[in-house]
């Protein structure tokens, strides 16, 4: 997991500067609501005598590290370091998660159809995000459509399991299209739904 970094020294350059102390950020300054948030904080004198709060939200840990926890993503969270009476804030925007992406298999929304019929399983994955995140398929609702299907079967699920529909898909072939649609997952910072997705078999 990676770590956002707060860093108070008289030798860091582009940063802002308040008595004797100097803050700068490494990454951008968002924190994400739900989640615990990972900072480094440094100083230019012993960490003992820092005294960190936080505005909307929670900051644990001691020393260097700290976990900083956003309580609503409505309003910005501040974070100030005060050492020795010299104290310096620095803004952090709060955003939601990311939705993750509904995934089969390889997660290609072109698939074979011997790859599809020997899934068991779905997911959700938050693709190319800092965090190590999960989300759970807790439902979503399937359509079988194309070939070999006169009409469109509907059928639901309800997790991450697919063998409650063995039938529709031992019926798909080439030229079959499945799609996944009201899609609801379970994240750290509760459920949503989350854009529905196809698959072209071939």
């Amino acid at each position: 997991m990676k770590y956002l970094t707060i860093v108070l020294s008289l030798l860091i350059t582009s940063a802002y500067v308040s008595g004797q102390s100097v803050v700068a950020v490494d990454k951008m300054n968002v924190l994400y609501y739900g989640i615990d948030n990972p900072i480094t904080i440094g100083a230019p004198n012993d960490l003992q005598h820092a005294v960190v709060t936080i505005t909307n939200g929670t900051i644990s840990g001691s020393g260097s590290q700290r976990v900083v926890r956003p309580a609503s993503v409505d309003q910005k969270t501040t974070i100030t370091i005060d050492i020795q009476e010299k104290k310096t804030s620095y803004d952090f925007r709060v955003k939601n998660l990311p939705d993750p992406v509904f995934k089969i298999g390889s997660g290609k929304t072109r698939m074979p159809v011997v790859e599809f019929k020997s899934q068991s399983l779905c997911r959700a994955d938050l693709d190319n995000f800092d965090y190590d995140v999960k989300f759970e398929v807790i439902s979503a609702t399937v359509y079988f459509s194309g070939v070999n299907f006169e009409q469109v079967m509907v059928y639901s699920i309800r997790g991450n399991d697919l063998t409650s529909m063995q039938q529709p898909m031992e019926k798909c072939m080439p030229g079959t299209m499945v799609t996944f649609d009201n899609i609801k997952v379970q994240g750290p910072d509760g459920i949503r739904t989350i854009p529905g997705r196809s698959f072209a078999l071939y």
